[in-house]
């Protein structure tokens, strides 16, 4: 590792001395501590292409809250005729057989990495770029890499045909376009930082400058979907709600806003940021006014979205992907156990989502058919994330992430669907229907994916000395996932393997927690990290999930799959090893 930051400390003082002495890294072999990750996977239906041809409508197969199993829509010819309707969406993505295939104009693509591991972007977006330089020189195309982390995989001497390892600024990175010629940037791999990136090199010309394309997705789609003023408009556009909001761009423009909305708590949600950072939730007009200001000093644009709170809606996302045909599918949806008011980084997530009914279901999924066809993201891969009133079922936008976000890494492993290198394919001209599935190698990967596992994600570590307290702003540096058939099972093994110790829910250490009922409830009402714990501590002392539900708004079918564990912890508990039976031992350890 020494010698991999000795590297990086020689290739910056290079590029800040003079730009005749930027070369590309290509002098070390190996690096310690590289994340090894690992990949499971469950084969879909598989359909022939010519049934997939000879589909004229659109064709669903029942859908229950445990199993996603579903076909993807298939709208016939003469509907797709009729799609001139960019922002309708609705139905299917609209699939044509189209006979797009890469692109021969292009032959040399700049890959932006995501920089340094910080919150909110960690080793997804090594994940993302290594999948995208293997996917496009298996194409033939030529492949450069800049990043400033030596401590990936992407940064291997073998991956990318020259990789350059120096800060992700704009004058750097112009610097390696003067040099390389390349015909294409792809930006849509590293996170916020290569999106940012690339919005700063457009605006300074720089692109225009050496005659470089931006593939994956256009600078007026980032911007119109990272604005957040712009984003709004387009909601507005296509009859998509968002939650009663406001820009402002000073302090003064803030609370002008907050005063219009009416009533605190507020969320506050900077523009072209990262996990959340700088934004939060106010309760009161000081914390308002003090996450006001770290938000204009963290926007790209010092700009903030004052919003109004949804805190108890629950949270969904949504994996989409489109190619230039216009075919749009959706990979995967994931449902955040916590509601509304804490980062999607920091809750445990599911995929698939367990408590949609399906005609919810459709309805998300019309609306992110219709949002990445607003937004203009041409190719590649978007997230969209939704919340949903548990009372009337009311459904808003909250954002979208028009690049290959945290979450894909999470799709992509609950699919098999390997998102950062189909977008790496659809941003050189391919189209879903003529791209192998990689699981099947017999269906295209316009099939969308049919799964029935579910994968928790939780956060297991937190920086020392910060406030305990889960917000918009994300605060994990890391996580587990399991695979499972059901809830319960997936649940446990996640627990298991945060690194904790826990050998479970429920298990030795968290029986040693000694809290009281004031503590308790605080813990159940207040987003932390222990909340989890708090709850079997509740179910342990006799509290109904009806109250457990009042303090956390957490959906009573989470609550119920937990309760179900400590009923089954308290029946074993009553008895004697010898008057255990064998059926006992199967519902105990069934999947």
């Amino acid at each position: 590792m020494a010698h991999c930051m000795n590297h990086l400390d020689n290739a910056t003082s290079n590029f800040i001395s003079s730009s005749s002495l930027l070369t590309p890294s290509k002098s070390y072999s190996s690096k310690p501590n590289s994340l090894s990750l690992f990949f499971i996977s469950k084969k879909s239906p598989c359909m022939t292409n010519s049934s997939y041809l000879n589909l004229q409508s659109r064709l669903s197969i029942a859908r229950s809250p445990r199993l996603c199993k579903r076909v993807i829509s298939v709208r016939s010819e003469k509907a797709n005729n009729d799609s001139t309707n960019r922002g309708g969406g609705g139905g299917g993505g609209g699939f044509h057989n189209s006979q797009i295939g890469k692109r021969t104009d292009i032959k040399k693509i700049l890959i932006l990495g995501a920089g340094p591991i910080v919150i909110g972007q960690a080793c997804e977006f090594d994940y993302s770029g290594t999948q995208a330089c293997k996917a496009l020189k298996e194409e033939g195309y030529e492949v450069v890499l800049i990043n400033s982390n030596p401590a990936t995989i992407m940064t291997d001497p073998d991956l990318a045909d020259r990789t350059y390892i120096a800060p992700m600024t704009p004058e750097l990175v112009e610097q390696v376009l003067e040099k390389e010629r390349p015909d294409a940037l792809l930006p849509t791999m590293g996170g916020q930082t290569a999106l940012n990136l690339a919005v700063a090199l457009a605006e300074r010309r720089s692109l225009e400058k050496y005659g470089v394309e931006l593939i994956g997705a256009k600078l007026e789609a980032i911007k119109k979907a990272e604005d957040r003023e712009l984003f709004k408009q387009a909601m507005k556009n296509i009859g998509i709600k968002t939650p009663p909001s406001g820009i402002g761009n000073t302090l003064d423009e803030c609370i002008e806003i907050a005063s219009s909305i009416g009533k605190f708590p507020l969320i506050i949600r900077p523009a072209f940021t990262l996990g959340g950072t700088g934004g939060g939730i106010a309760y009161n007009r000081e914390e308002f006014e003090s996450i006001c200001k770290s938000g204009l000093a963290a926007s790209l644009t010092s700009q903030v979205l004052v919003e109004k709170s949804l805190l108890g809606w629950k949270e969904y996302e949504l994996e989409v992907m489109r190619d230039l045909a216009d075919n749009v599918v959706i990979i995967c949806s994931i449902e955040n156990i916590d509601p509304m008011g804490v980062h999607t980084g920091d809750s445990i997530t599911v995929a698939p989502a367990q408590t949609l009914t399906d005609k919810e279901y459709q309805r998300l999924r019309d609306y992110s058919i219709a949002i990445i066809r607003e937004i203009g993201v041409e190719c590649g891969g978007s997230n969209v994330q939704f919340a949903i009133n548990p009372e009337d079922g009311e459904v808003m936008v909250i954002e979208m992430n028009p690049r290959v976000s945290r979450s894909s890494a999470l799709a992509s492993k609950a699919t098999g669907f390997p998102i950062a290198k189909m977008a790496a394919k659809l941003s050189v001209g391919y189209s879903l229907d003529h791209i192998p599935n990689d699981i099947t190698k017999k269906t295209p990967a316009s099939f969308e994916p049919s799964i029935d596992y579910v994968i928790p994600r939780f956060a297991f570590e937190k920086f020392p000395g910060s406030q305990p307290i889960l917000t918009t702003q994300m605060k994990s540096v890391g996580e587990s996932m399991a695979l499972g058939r059901t809830f319960q099972e997936s649940f446990q093994k996640a627990v298991r393997s945060l690194e904790c110790g826990y050998s479970g829910w429920g298990c030795a250490q968290v029986k040693e927690l000694d809290w009281d009922w004031d503590q308790l409830k605080y813990s159940l009402r207040v987003p932390n990290p222990d909340r989890v714990h708090a709850i079997y501590a509740a179910m342990k002392r006799g509290m109904k999930v009806d109250d457990i539900h009042e303090l956390s708004f957490i959906d009573k079918w989470f609550l119920t799959q937990l309760k179900e564990l400590v009923d089954v912890e308290q029946y074993l508990m009553a008895q004697s090893l010898s008057h255990l039976t064998k059926d006992d031992f199967y519902e105990v350890k069934r999947p």
